[in-house]
Parts: C-alpha cells; structure tokens; sequence
C-alpha cells in the first residue's frame, strides 16, 4: 500500500456515511455498525485504470473498518491482496452521490465477500471487530486565552477531524447534547478537572460503553495540545499529543482508541486450535422471557455475532432460558460483545461454573443476563 492510496483512502472514508457511527440523538439502545464489507468509490470514467484504482480503495476501506486499524494495510499479505482486489470483490454496481455543490458525481458501489476478507484478515495476524461495537462518548473541551468551552460541533476542526478519523475505522462515537440537563450536570471546569465521578454520571443519561474526555489548548510557542483521558471498563488510560496541525493531533489518538477498543471486543478466531468443544462453549442463561417473539429475537441476536458459531436452546423453565452458544474464537471476547447488548442486562456476580452431564461436555461456564 503506497502512502498515496492510503491518503486516497482516508480522503475517501471521510464521505462515508455509516449508519450509527456518529450520533448526536438520545441514548442509542444499539450500536451496530452495517455496511463494514461494503465501499463507494468516486471515480472519474469506467476505463479499467479507474476500476481498478477504485477497487483497490474500496478493499483497503473494508480492511480498516473490519480490523479497526490503518497498520493492517502495511502487512505483506495484505498489500498482495490489494494489487489483486478482484478476488475479493463479490459484487458491484454504478451509481451517483450529491457533492457539496450539488453536482452529481459518479461512483462505484462495491460489496467484498466477508469470508474471504476475514480470512485475509486472520492470515495476517489481526482481529476481526465485528458489527457489534461498542459506542464512546466523547466530551471535548476547548481553552481560549482561560476561557473553556465544551465543544460538539461538527464545523469545529477538531471535532471535524475525530469524526473524520472514526469514520475510517467504522467507530461509533456519541456526542453529549450540551441541552439544559447536561448543563445542570456537568461544566467545562468539571471536564477540565477530570473529576470522574461528575463525568460519570453526567455520562449515564448516554449509556455510552466507554468515556473520552479531551482537553485542547494552544501553548506559548501557539502550538496545539491534547490531553487525552479514556475509560473503558474500570480501566483509565491517558495520552497527550502536540502538534501545529490539529489532523496530525487526532490520527494517533484515534488509532489508540481503537487499539484498545479492537483488544476488548475484536475476535481473534485463529487464536485457538481447541479440540475441546467444552472450552469453546458457553452456557447464556436468560431471565424475564415472557414472549415468543422474545425467544425468537434472542436466538436471531445471537447469531448474529461474529464469533458465534452455532446457537441451541439448552433448557426452558418457566421465564428462564438458557442457550448454549458454540464460539469460533475466545469466550471472553465473544462475552464482551454479548455484554454490549443493550436488552441484555448482565446478572452481578452470579456468572458460575456449573456440571452438565446432559451433552457429556463436562464443566460448562454459565453466564446469567436478564431480558430488558
């Protein structure tokens, strides 16, 4: 991958629309991020040198959004890939986009075959992040000459720059929306303070997975600085970034966040060559299944997941059901991205180790959520 393409490419991912990438509404009870196989290329006529460019740049945006990182294009195996696209490409078609000048501009629509770009993925040591993702929140403050302002318009450089960056790497982000109950909750001074606890609560009303709190400020020497703080989980990283050039402040911050989003939620299916069906298996218990179509939801949920295998209804007692779930990857990844399913309200404290003699699997490991 030339640093041309690459410069092609994010110019190109900055025109994606994805559905849920980047919200500014009222809590999203679902992240789910569609399209990830998919790219819209502009091209200038039909001859084969601009088919063939395009359908190097739609490969190399499918790659980003499914491994979350822009290193996966430097990979050997990768950049082989990219001078052949058409082994990967399942279909595509013509049609036409609106600039920002009205003026009709052709395109080529592209669909990549999944299996074939996951196994491209898996050969080249990276993780597959499937659709299910989880959402960060994003508060951004600004420090004028003492005066701090939190910022989320999208005409602002930074915020400009983020969303453009999460755009590459098919990332979900939240905006606060900065109405009277978030004033009445938080300040720029609160944010500026990184005091969590204030953070937190004025974070839940999002029911955001993780928090990004960033802090913006030009030095003496009129240089941009950028404090970073994430939380995800209970866990709390810091970074800093100085620059002249906001772009160039918001690049490694962005490939940080999704390293650390990738290493949670991304599933490494080649991690294990496990014999053992048991240590690949799961028993979902799920409380409050009052419905038929609850049934009928949650089974087509989790089958859904990247990672899953195969689903089967273990057991039904009263409103309990308990499905045991078959995963081609770690357990543990596969459990985050279960956890990220906004209608599945995880039981504390009571996931155990449980003997099932029924499907002579042994020690089975049961994870109890109830159904909202």
């Amino acid at each position: 991958m030339t640093r041309t393409l690459l410069s092609l490419v994010l110019k190109a991912l900055q025109k994606i629309t994805c559905i849920g990438l980047l919200l500014w509404p009222l809590p999203a009870f679902s992240l789910v991020v569609d399209g990830l196989y998919d790219a819209a290329i502009q091209v200038e006529d039909q001859s084969p040198e601009q088919m063939l460019r395009a359908k190097k740049m739609g490969l190399a945006q499918v790659l980003v959004k499914v491994t979350g990182q822009t290193q996966s294009l430097t990979h050997p195996k990768v950049r082989a890939a990219l001078r052949n696209p058409e082994s990967y490409l399942q279909r595509f078609s013509f049609g036409t986009e609106l600039l920002k000048n009205g003026q009709p501009q052709a395109v080529i629509e592209l669909a990549f075959d999944s299996l074939q770009v996951d196994q491209l993925i898996r050969e080249s040591g990276h993780f597959i992040w499937g659709k299910d993702r989880a959402g960060v929140l994003v508060w951004l403050v600004e420090d004028t000459q003492g005066i701090r302002q939190i910022v989320n318009d999208n005409r602002h450089p930074m915020v400009a720059q983020i969303m453009s960056q999460a755009h590459l790497r098919g990332m979900p982000l939240l905006w606060p929306l900065l109405d009277l109950e978030d004033q009445l909750s938080i300040n720029a001074g609160d944010l500026w303070g990184v005091f969590r606890d204030t953070i937190t609560r004025a974070s839940s009303r999002y029911q955001a997975d993780a928090v990004l709190v960033g802090l913006m400020f030009q030095d003496s020497q009129k240089l941009w600085r950028v404090d970073w703080n994430f939380w995800l989980d209970d866990v709390e990283q810091k970074w800093s970034s100085q620059g002249t050039d906001i772009a160039v402040l918001v690049e490694p911050l962005e490939d940080r966040l999704a390293a650390s989003l990738v290493e949670k939620f991304a599933l490494d299916t080649g991690a294990e060559s496990l014999n053992d069906e048991a240590r690949k298996s799961a028993i979902l218990r799920i409380d409050q299944v009052t419905q038929v179509g609850d049934y009928v939801e949650i089974q087509a949920m989790l089958q859904t997941i990247a990672g899953i295998q195969k689903v089967q209804l273990h057991s039904a007692k009263g409103t309990t059901l308990e499905f045991r779930i078959f995963a081609q990857s770690n357990l543990a990844q596969v459990k985050s991205v279960i956890d990220l399913k906004r209608r599945l309200q995880a039981v504390e404290g009571t996931d155990i180790v449980a003997l099932d003699q029924s499907l002579d699997l042994g020690i089975n490991l049961v994870w109890h959520y109830q159904w909202n």
